[in-house]
């Protein structure tokens, strides 16, 4: 019995290797900490196949397959390619590391008259109109035989002001996959727009959170302040921001959080219980948001660099615990995804276009109607040209 609703998918991609194939274990570290890097994907094509796996919570990764070079790579470190493998792999950041923070009870009073006054500004300052932007969005996909990669430019704007719903033209659209049938995958660009940082800044996100002053940081404005903040009940819920303190606006943010976390921001408890009925379980939900916003020339703020990671494993009733254990250790299966989107504004106006395909909200599970599977074929299958892995240079 298959279930009545779309779920995202931790079963598209399952392992061929024989079981009793040997294993090389590595750990993957960031070469400025030298902490473990999670969810990071190793992965190398030899003889036209593609192979690849991934590194777990610890940034232990089981290599199961042989290379004459592999890649490691990360949405927040550098792409590092290596001919032969040390013990560690370290890779080096993309962004400023820092040591970590200690929040503590304390807090400055000053933070929480800032922060509310943010929230009261953020409808003028974030959805104020309906803008209209140049976008560039990518996103990848690695399964353990399998890789898929969209490409697409065009225009975003938002349709609606009251439900704040996106829609897009396409310019440019391209596939990189080991087939050409695969779809063209809009769900990391929806996630990123919907889940956008502001959209869940709120007094509860500020009651829920504890926030701390980094003195050291320098911003373009000496108004400009960076907090970090963490969950007062979850350890996987931290991150930064930094908050124009004149204009009462956030600048940039990132954002992590965990599986307890996320289950209980982005899962309907009821879909969920659901799936478990037929066997379906999320052993680790892991998101990592980063945003950085601009100004529009009528002074209210856009998105315009975003970076996406998603790890999602679960299990499927149907695989028994030898294939699970096997899966598990090699990252068979499960998704590791990674977008960007990247928005310029534009003199374009909507009008002057016909077909604005509407962007539905995002979602990980969920019932769906009519009207949302035909919205979901289309954006499914918009003109793509295709580069077949095996070809690629």
């Amino acid at each position: 019995m298959r279930l009545p609703f779309r779920a995202i998918a931790p079963m598209l991609f399952f392992a061929t290797t024989a079981l009793g194939q040997e294993v090389k274990t590595v750990v993957v570290a960031d070469a400025d900490t030298r902490r473990p890097v999670a969810h990071a994907s190793l992965y190398t094509k030899e003889g036209g196949r593609f192979h690849s796996c991934i590194s777990n919570e610890q940034g232990l990764a089981h290599i199961s397959f042989t290379f004459r070079s592999i890649t490691a790579s990360h949405l927040n470190y550098e792409r590092r390619t290596l001919k032969q493998l040390a013990d560690t792999i370290f890779l080096r950041p993309r962004y400023l590391t820092k040591a970590e923070v200690v929040v503590t009870n304390k807090e400055p009073e000053w933070i929480r008259r800032c922060l509310k006054e943010t929230v009261k500004q953020k409808e003028q300052h974030y959805f104020s109109r309906e803008a209209c932007e140049e976008f560039v969005y990518d996103t990848q996909s690695l399964g353990t035989n399998s890789i898929y990669r969209f490409h697409a430019t065009g225009l975003l704007r938002m349709k609606d002001l009251i439900h704040k719903r996106y829609a897009l033209v396409v310019d440019t659209t391209h596939i990189t996959a080991s087939d050409s049938t695969r779809l063209t995958d809009t769900n990391n660009l929806r996630r990123m727009l919907y889940e956008d940082f502001m959209a869940d800044f709120d007094n509860g996100f500020i009651r829920s959170h504890r926030f701390y002053h980094n003195p050291d940081y320098h911003g373009k404005n000496s108004h400009e302040v960076e907090l970090s903040f963490r969950s007062k009940s979850n350890y996987d819920d931290r991150g930064r921001i930094v908050v124009d303190t004149v204009e009462f606006a956030v600048i940039s943010a990132q954002r992590f959080t965990g599986t307890k976390v996320n289950l209980q921001e982005r899962m309907s408890p009821m879909l969920y219980a659901m799936a478990r009925v037929f066997g379906y379980r999320i052993d680790t939900w892991t998101r990592d948001y980063r945003v950085n916003y601009e100004r529009r020339s009528d002074g209210s703020f856009y998105p315009a660099e975003v970076r996406y990671k998603l790890y999602l494993s679960g299990r499927d009733g149907d695989l028994d615990e030898s294939q699970q254990e096997f899966h598990d250790q090699t990252g068979g299966g499960f998704p590791n995804m990674e977008a960007t989107l990247r928005l310029q504004p534009t003199d374009e106006e909507p009008g002057d276009y016909d077909c604005w395909y509407e962007l539905p909200a995002s979602w990980y599970i969920r019932l769906s109607t009519e009207a949302d599977r035909q919205k979901e074929v289309i954006l499914d299958n918009l003109p793509a040209v295709f580069t077949i892995f095996e070809n690629e240079q």
